[in-house]
């Protein structure tokens, strides 16, 4: 008997599951999509769009012209729909999964951020816990030229490969959203550490950041402790899960 909900990933379905339920689907009808006014055109399954995306769902089987023809075009946005988070998220959809390839630290998570936006556009989800962890692993991998001291006056390293533009297009993403949340999280460190922090200006412009990066700073003053002659202050980082030393006395 076929256990495969409505948006069982092909790689998590078992095979008889795959064979009754998510085979059928590699067959035709076909759509075609383009990404603004690019001249390649995407032939893709149906079915495959339309059963895990409420965008595509409605799109060609809301009783739009799009149906009718079985063609859309996707308007191009800065940040959000590229041909690069377009294939990403079409590679999601019939593999249930991403692979970037090589890229230098920011620019993957810049294209991970793209990703998770186009899918939050297209109405497609449960990848946001694999993506966060994705960010929190170049992140902690790539921690700046200096890992034995703190690399600058306002700088951690838990945001030396992060960019204002990541906190941007990050913050237009649901409330609550994993993404959001690991970003606000590696800026902790930064904020109880200095002063002038790397992200001062985006938390005084980006009001859903502040908002997470607060909430993050509340959490982790709860883990606040002090040495065994009380004169040293330490927090747990909420990104790398070590003790930091915030002040001596």
């Amino acid at each position: 008997m076929s256990t495969a909900g409505p948006k069982k990933r092909l790689l998590d379905a078992p095979y008889e599951d795959f064979i009754n339920d998510l085979l059928p689907l590699y067959t035709d009808p076909y759509v075609r999509i383009r990404i603004g006014s690019a001249s390649r055109e995407y032939k893709l399954s149906k079915a495959v769009l339309c059963r895990q995306s409420v965008y595509f769902a409605a799109t060609f089987e809301g009783g739009f012209q799009e149906g009718e023809e079985h063609s859309t075009t996707l308007t191009e946005i800065d940040g959000v729909v590229s041909t690069r988070s377009f294939e990403l998220l079409v590679q999601w959809l019939y593999i249930g999964r991403v692979i970037f390839g090589e890229l230098a630290p920011a620019e993957a998570i810049t294209a991970t951020i793209e990703f998770v936006r186009i899918a939050d556009i297209c109405q497609v989800t449960e990848m946001e816990s694999l993506m966060a962890e994705c960010i929190k692993a170049i992140i902690i991998a790539n921690p700046g030229p200096n890992t034995t001291t703190r690399p600058g006056p306002s700088e951690s390293n838990n945001t030396y490969c992060l960019t204002s533009e990541h906190i941007t297009s990050a913050a237009d993403l649901p409330d609550g959203h994993l993404v959001r949340r690991i970003l606000a999280a590696a800026a902790v460190e930064g904020y109880l550490l200095y002063e002038n922090h790397k992200f001062l200006k985006e938390m005084e412009e980006v009001h859903s950041f502040s908002v997470d990066l607060l909430k993050a700073v509340k959490a982790t003053l709860e883990t606040l402790s002090t040495s065994y002659s009380g004169r040293s202050v330490f927090f747990k980082d909420p990104l790398r899960g070590v003790t930091v030393l915030l002040r001596e006395c």
